[in-house]
């Protein structure tokens, strides 16, 4: 799925703002992963400076509030899971548990895997 952002709503306060580094009204983005619980639905975008090779800078949450839709096309590794609540569209590894706790700490392997995955999401779109 590939996301226009129409708004920016600050991932700390909530609030629509004007600007926010990681974000440009009116930009394309590819979404890796769809987060939705009871009162919200989140996007994991990656960073644009995620793409360049040996930098680490993660993907970010967004609330699906600040975009609409520019192609439906969902990737084929895309499962839905369902956990504590929140309902989950993204590959499988990414969503067992402490996936995203092992990326953020660095570790090896979960580092690989979300390259491993990033890339296939981002050609199937």
């Amino acid at each position: 799925m590939i996301v226009r952002c129409i708004q920016i709503i600050s991932p700390t306060s909530g609030e629509v703002v004007s600007d926010h580094p990681a974000m440009r009204v009116g930009a394309d983005y590819p979404v890796l992963e769809v987060v939705t619980a009871s009162d919200r639905v989140l996007f994991r975008i990656p960073d644009p400076a995620d793409s360049e090779p040996g930098f680490f800078d993660p993907p970010g949450l967004w609330d699906a509030a600040m975009f609409t839709v520019v192609s439906g096309r969902l990737p084929a590794c895309w499962v839905a899971g369902l956990a504590d609540g929140l309902l989950t569209l993204a590959p499988r590894e990414w969503q067992r548990a402490g996936f995203w706790e092992d990326y953020f700490d660095g570790v090896p392997e979960a580092v690989a895997e979300y390259v491993r995955l990033k890339a296939d999401v981002l050609a199937q779109l």
